[in-house]
């Protein structure tokens, strides 16, 4: 049944579970950043919400304006927040710009290092379409998965 929806699914969630435990990054490396420049520290026992994004997906538009609350009500518990996006497609980086402004995003946001046309963190973090996220906390991936199943009771629990 490999070209049901249902079997796509379970591929794609078992792709984000073979995440979780993983060891983060040893460093957060972007090619550029592109609004609230961050010191993000992956090993830091404060959780860090990765946000991959791009400009031109519908949901990503009604999803990433979201975490500006998320940020909002967390950052003073110790709640990282950055967007990542690899300015893609019909995309550039003056859109991404003119969205930031005008959603009024105030957490770091940065361009991906993108090689052979894959994003370098997408790629570890096993992000096969976006809005996607992943929550690193001490060093170790403890979460990932799509931006509309995070709630606050989970955020609450990684501080």
């Amino acid at each position: 049944y490999a070209s049901t929806n249902a079997h796509k699914r379970a591929r794609r969630y078992e792709a984000e579970l073979a995440v979780v435990g993983k060891d983060a990054p040893a460093t957060l490396e972007v090619d550029k950043w592109l609004a609230n420049k961050a010191n993000i520290d992956l090993s830091s026992d404060s959780p860090t919400l990765l946000v991959f994004w791009e400009q031109w997906c519908p949901h990503c538009k009604r999803e990433v304006p979201k975490m500006q609350k998320i940020h909002d009500d967390f950052k003073a518990q110790g709640l990282q927040v950055v967007g990542l996006t690899k300015v893609t497609r019909s995309s550039t980086e003056e859109k991404v710009l003119d969205f930031i402004k005008d959603q009024k995003l105030s957490y770091p946001m940065a361009k991906e290092v993108v090689k052979d046309g894959k994003g370098n963190l997408s790629s570890y973090f096993a992000v096969k379409g976006v809005p996607a996220a992943a929550v690193v906390k001490g060093g170790k991936v403890v979460w990932r998965g799509h931006l509309g199943r995070l709630n606050d009771e989970m955020i609450k629990s990684w501080l």
